[in-house]
């Protein structure tokens, strides 16, 4: 409890967000593998590799207002890049996924947005069978969501649901189990269509903890296909990496 106390304690106050607005610090989300920048351009950046280790993708200043409604029918969310390729982690690693994941990333002055659209071949055996928040999703199709906001790689917020639209929420401490005794602030709407099922999060800035001033962030998703024994991720280290599952 006492880490959990710590993290919290570093929420950025209502102030240090509104002179991060003013002085419009740019943002560069990167999670081990991958770097996305906070563009103050409206969705106009693609994505470019810096090296084989390392992809940077620009997120774009959202334009308009973005309903949290899990359908991402927007123009921003229409103009925004993919984050790059989901492939399978699990059960052939670094193969071709056998469903497609398209994730993408908005943000504005409160919130940072992510859409995700996990397309399927067959949306009726699609799996979502809970509900409640914070609810053990291990027997569902899910996204995972993992946000190192210290980048150091042991510490971070965790951030889940399913096609039912469950809310998941927990704090990584020190490389360790998820601590759901963490309930954030945020928001996330799903809907299923004939091509799949989409998700669409809303995660405010003062819900995050992270120094004033960190121009880096860890970032990574996940998605699971329960029926096909199948976890895909954007980011392919090695199976023994430590951080969070989520994560490695």
């Amino acid at each position: 409890m006492a880490d959990v106390a710590r993290l919290e304690r570093r929420t950025m106050n209502a102030e240090a967000a509104r002179d991060a607005k003013k002085n419009r610090v740019s943002l560069l989300l990167a999670l081990l593998a991958c770097c996305f920048l906070l563009s103050d351009t409206n969705a106009s950046a693609g994505v470019s590799s810096a090296t084989a280790e390392t992809a940077k993708a620009v997120v774009s200043r959202a334009a308009s207002h973005i309903t949290i409604d899990g359908v991402l029918d927007e123009p921003d969310w229409e103009a925004a890049p993919p984050i790059g390729e989901i492939r399978q982690r699990e059960p052939h690693q670094g193969e071709r996924a056998s469903e497609a994941t398209e994730v993408k990333l908005l943000y504005d002055s409160r919130n940072l947005y992510i859409g995700v659209m996990c397309y399927d071949s067959d949306p009726r055996r699609v799996i979502g069978t809970q509900m409640s928040r914070d609810a053990d999703l291990s027997a569902d199709d899910r996204i995972e969501i993992v946000i190192d906001t210290f980048r150091d790689r042991r510490n971070a917020f965790y951030f889940a649901t399913n096609p039912l639209g469950a809310l998941v929420d927990a704090l990584v401490i020190e490389n360790g189990p998820i601590n759901k005794e963490w309930d954030g602030i945020w928001l996330v709407r799903t809907r299923r269509t004939e091509q799949g099922w989409s998700a669409e999060f809303a995660i405010p800035f003062k819900s995050l903890s992270f120094h004033r001033g960190q121009q880096t962030w860890g970032f990574n998703v996940s998605r699971t296909i329960k029926r096909k024994v199948e976890e895909d991720r954007q980011h392919r280290r090695r199976r023994r990496s430590r951080i969070h599952p989520a994560a490695a």
